[in-house]
């Protein structure tokens, strides 16, 4: 009990009592047994009806969807260009040929250049000097292509 009471000792008494046997009596109430039976009833239909809402499967399943989505994006690959290996380093490779006017390919926005292996012959096709008995052994190249995919010069690599 709290000592800064409005009430003097005897009357704080007092009420204490009185308050102690209305608890008793309240407790000594019951309900009729009609209305008990359909208010249990009631709450037990409203506690069922929403025990698990219909679509509880849908957060936890958006939660892994995005961890696995920024999970992907993070971890994904590198989209900088490949450092050139230390074999490239040892031997200068020599010019390119061009395949196409060198004003377009100065113009030209977007060129990827591509490491490749193709057959000696493909050399005789863009004007090259092939030794027939060499033409069917893999040439190293380095390709310069468009950026619509169309090879603009090529770089003999051995």
């Amino acid at each position: 009990m709290t000592t800064d009471s409005i009430l003097e000792p005897g009357q704080n008494t007092l009420l204490d009592l009185k308050l102690d046997e209305l608890k008793r009596e309240l407790g000594e109430i019951n309900a009729p047994d009609a209305l008990e039976r359909a208010l249990v009833a009631r709450f037990g239909k409203a506690r069922t009806a929403a025990s698990r809402p219909r679509l509880w499967w849908m957060p936890p399943l958006a939660l892994a969807a995005t961890i696995a989505m920024v999970s992907w994006i993070i971890r994904g690959p590198d989209p900088r260009a490949v450092a050139p290996s230390a074999q490239s380093f040892e031997s200068e490779p020599g010019p390119f040929l061009a395949l196409k006017p060198l004003e377009r390919i100065a113009l030209e926005p977007g060129t990827t250049m591509v490491a490749t292996e193709f057959p000696r012959a493909l050399l005789a096709d863009w004007g090259l000097p092939v030794s027939p008995d060499r033409a069917g052994e893999p040439v190293r190249a380095e390709m310069l292509y468009s950026a619509d995919g169309e090879p603009l010069a090529v770089r003999l690599l051995d």
